[in-house]
C-alpha cells in the first residue's frame, strides 16, 4: 500500500497538480461545491423525512431531485478529491481523520442508497420509521461535514 501511494504521488499528474497553487485552489473549490451539493441534497431529503421541510410534498418528489443532486455532488466531489489526494497520498491517508471522513461518507452514501431504493418502492411508510430514517441519515452527513471541515482545520 505504501508503495502505491508513494507511486501515485510520483505521477506526472501529481506533481503538477501539488506544484500549482492555482490548480490545487481551483479543485478545492470545486471540490466544496461538490460537496455542496452533495450536503444541500441530502439535507433537504432527510430534513423532509423527518418532516421538517416540505412536510406537504411527497417523498418521492423531493427524494428523486435531491438524489440527483447528491449523485451530481458526489461525481464532482470524488474527482475532484482524487486529484487533490494524488499529490499527498501518503500523508493523507496516514490522517485518522481522512480516515474517518472516508467511512463516513462510504456509510452516508451507503445509506443514502438503501433509504432512496425504499423511497422508490414503497408508497406508505410509517411516520416513525420515516423520522428515524431522516434524524440517522441526518447525524451521518451532518458527521461527514464537521469531519470534512475537522480535516481541513486540523490537517
Amino acid at each position: 500500500m505504501i508503495a502505491a501511494l508513494a507511486w501515485l504521488e510520483s505521477t506526472g499528474m501529481a506533481r503538477t497538480i501539488s506544484g500549482s497553487l492555482p490548480l490545487t485552489a481551483s479543485l478545492s473549490a470545486a471540490h466544496l461545491l461538490g460537496f455542496t451539493l452533495v450536503l444541500g441534497g441530502a439535507f433537504v431529503m432527510h430534513l423532509r423525512l423527518i418532516g421538517a421541510m416540505l412536510p406537504r410534498t411527497a417523498l418521492l418528489d423531493v427524494a428523486r431531485p435531491a438524489g440527483r443532486l447528491i449523485a451530481l455532488g458526489l461525481i464532482v466531489s470524488v474527482i475532484t478529491g482524487a486529484l487533490l489526494f494524488a499529490g499527498r497520498a501518503s500523508s493523507i491517508a496516514a490522517n485518522g481523520i481522512f480516515q474517518t471522513k472516508m467511512s463516513l461518507l462510504l456509510l452516508a452514501v451507503a445509506w443514502q442508497l438503501v433509504v432512496q431504493h425504499r423511497l422508490a418502492r414503497t408508497t406508505a411508510q410509517s411516520p416513525r420509521a420515516t423520522r428515524t430514517a431522516g434524524v440517522a441519515g441526518l447525524a451521518l452527513w451532518l458527521g461527514l461535514a464537521v469531519t470534512a471541515c475537522a480535516f481541513i482545520l486540523l490537517e
